[in-house]
């Protein structure tokens, strides 16, 4: 992989798990990460036609709680509203607020439903506040960070997996998540001291703070690896150049989309300009399935038998847990983003 590349960035978050449905209909909602309050907290409903035709006559519902108010959009102060024929593969997004009342709780979750022609067609759960409170990790072994920056050539992707008590992985993480057993190149020593949270690497002072590094003049964030058998349903996109932009620069996009079911979608464009010829080639567009398995890695297995696998990891909150894939997806270290409106 080249050492810089150019990264589009988004925070539109998607996520959540959906019931199959016949004829199937896919539901999901953000999860609410803050404690509610009384000034609210926002999240997005998407409800998508995981069908081959056109589905009609559909209504989404939120349970109600005390001590909870909801303002779905387009309800009209009520918690549930019609929605409009979904034609097969589209979604709608729906906007909705929740607010805690005095004496209200602060966690929790709320059920989201699809109803068609009256039956229950899909649920999911959308759950607002820290429900958990994981406690300060009191070593780096096997904590994984990374983080980017502009240059002139792009953006440099830069990677810090604790492989140990004293060793520290600074090189892409690819095919397999890597072991350090001395120092070299990808390999460097460190040392921490989680009562006080000194840190050095390779003999330089670094700052770790909640899920963030600093070292050598860049910034790190936290990255987990997200269990076995996780399912998405988002599209996340990945670009980068290479050469001296803008005087002559290669560049490559790819697209890939997440569903529920496990299926997955590939669309990918390269490109160059130059002093003499620019250049575009887009490749057709590819599908299979998708699996997220328990060594840290994804496998994409193509329709034409073909398969791709690559280290698996999402950005972490403060309290430990995974955000949604949309938010960041982390392929071989390279960073994919949900980029769309």
């Amino acid at each position: 992989m080249a050492a810089s590349v150019a990264l589009s960035l988004a925070l539109v978050p998607a996520a959540g798990a959906a019931t199959a449905a016949s004829p199937p209909i896919e539901v999901t909602a953000t999860p609410i990460t803050k404690a509610l309050s009384s000034k609210g907290q926002r999240s997005t409903i998407t409800v998508r036609n995981a069908s081959r035709g056109s589905l009609g006559s559909l209504r989404l519902q939120v349970s109600t709680r005390k001590g909870v108010r909801i303002a779905l959009a387009g309800a009209k102060g009520r918690s549930s509203r019609r929605l409009a024929t979904l034609r097969a593969g589209r979604a709608v997004k729906v906007g909705i607020t929740l607010r805690r009342a005095k004496g209200g709780p602060t966690t929790g979750q709320l059920t989201v439903r699809v109803r068609r022609a009256g039956k229950s067609a899909a649920t999911t759960k959308l759950t607002f506040g820290r429900t958990t409170t994981a406690p300060e990790p009191t070593t780096l072994a096997g904590r994984y960070f990374w983080g980017s920056r502009y240059t002139l050539n792009g953006i440099v992707q830069n990677t810090l997996y604790f492989t140990g008590k004293d060793l520290v992985w600074v090189d892409d993480v690819e095919g397999t998540f890597p072991t350090c057993t001395a120092v070299s190149e990808q390999c460097k020593p460190y040392a921490y001291d989680p009562k006080s949270k000194a840190l050095t690497i390779d003999g330089k002072p670094a700052t770790l703070e909640g899920r963030g590094i600093e070292w050598d003049g860049d910034r790190y964030r936290e990255w987990g690896v997200p269990p076995a058998g996780t399912r998405w349903d988002t599209t996340v996109t990945y670009s980068n150049s290479s050469g001296i932009c803008p005087l002559y620069c290669s560049y490559f996009t790819e697209h890939l989309t997440f569903r529920p079911d496990g299926t997955f979608a590939r669309d990918a464009v390269a490109s160059g300009s130059g002093p003499v010829v620019d250049w575009a080639s887009v490749p057709p567009n590819r599908r299979g399935t998708y699996e997220v398995r328990a060594d840290g890695t994804l496998r994409l297995a193509f329709a034409d038998g073909s398969e791709r696998v690559e280290t698996v990891a999402q950005y972490r909150n403060d309290d430990g847990s995974l955000q949604p894939a949309g938010e960041g997806l982390l392929l071989n270290g390279d960073g994919y983003f949900d980029i769309r409106d």
